[in-house]
């Protein structure tokens, strides 16, 4: 099993959607602010209530797996520069990377989820990846929304734990050959 991303992520990315910016150490705010958004903690893997440490503690983590090639998380922004949220893709121990996002409740309904998850997944397969997925929890019908706009498509559901509790996830694919809309 690979443990590692084939290519060095980007630092940046844009499609004239969305605007990603690797995380630095000044972006605790908005893991501060995505952990006190209700749905966000309910649908995702985001702790709740993070304070400025833990946030910065987050974003360390995830600063070091850029610099190990296992993955990062980057602040999606509007063409206005308004901070949306966070998106990302890790290896997050399995074969196939995985693309993953949280939006602010004034980043979403603009088609910034997708447009952030299209650029990773494009990024990725050009870097040689045959496969990437995205997983959702049961119930989550925005995310699976995201995915299916974004090429994704279902290839079955696994048990994991969130935050101590066994949750149901639908796994999607994208599979390389296949155009990212």
């Amino acid at each position: 099993m690979a443990d590692t991303l084939r290519g060095a992520l980007p630092t940046e990315l844009t499609d004239g959607r969305a605007d990603l910016r690797l995380m630095t150490p000044g972006d605790w705010p908005v893991e501060v602010a995505l952990s006190a958004v209700p749905d966000v903690v309910r649908w995702t893997r985001y702790p709740p209530d993070l304070d400025e440490t833990g946030a910065r503690a987050r974003i360390e983590t995830r600063t070091r797996g850029a610099a190990a090639g296992t993955g990062g998380r980057y602040v999606v922004r509007d063409p206005t520069g308004l901070v949306a949220g966070t998106a990302g893709i890790a290896m997050n121990g399995q074969r196939d990377p995985e693309v993953f996002y949280a939006l602010l409740p004034a980043g979403r309904g603009r088609g910034l989820a997708t447009a952030a998850t299209r650029q990773l997944t494009r990024w990725a397969l050009d870097v040689g990846h045959d496969r990437v997925v995205l997983k959702t929890i049961l119930g989550n019908t925005a995310s699976e929304a995201v995915a299916r706009r974004s090429g994704f498509t279902p290839a079955g559901v696994e048990t994991a734990t969130v935050r101590d509790a066994e949750v149901q996830l639908r796994r999607w694919q994208h599979l390389s050959g296949t155009a990212v809309p």
